[in-house]
């Protein structure tokens, strides 16, 4: 009995330390991913509407892959919480600046975070519809993600 109750012991002991050790090795393996330009082309284009969407080119993505490493957003996670958290707000901006060119029959357009215009080359996409890029949406996301920061610095 004596032995009985301490192989149960050692069991109960071993059990322990193989959880405690595997533990700390589950959080490693799903550690983060870092952000590169073939995951952030990748995810931007699983991840955002496909109405109303026109892709950019290669360097487009490559130059914002550059901007979103000085704004701090250098994981795959980060990149997936601007996104969660400026989506919606940056479509129905999107959207008031279609709205504004296409009524207006003007290259610009007032929004609250400030002037827009297009190009000639844009005005048949706007008449169509589409009424951003991938790479200029991210833009906006990050345009309003810093205007919150130096807002919150303003109150301080």
């Amino acid at each position: 009995m004596l032995i009985s109750n301490t192989i149960k012991r050692l069991k109960l002991k071993y059990l322990t330390f193989i959880i405690l050790c595997t533990i700390p090795l589950l959080s490693f393996s799903q550690e983060t991913e870092s952000l590169n330009p073939v995951s952030l082309e990748s995810i931007l284009l699983e991840t955002l509407p496909l109405d109303g969407r026109v892709v950019d080119d290669d360097d487009s993505f490559e130059e914002l892959y550059d901007d979103l490493l000085l704004a701090e957003v250098v994981t795959t996670d980060d990149l997936h919480a601007l996104i969660n958290t400026q989506l919606i707000p940056v479509l129905d901006i999107e959207k008031e600046i279609c709205k504004q060119m296409i009524e207006s029959e003007e290259l610009s357009a007032t929004v609250s975070n400030g002037t827009y215009t297009a190009s000639l080359e844009d005005v048949e996409w706007i008449r169509k519809g589409f009424y951003f890029t991938v790479v200029g949406l991210v833009r906006t996301m990050l345009d309003l993600t810093h205007e919150t920061d130096e807002t919150e610095f303003e109150d301080i």
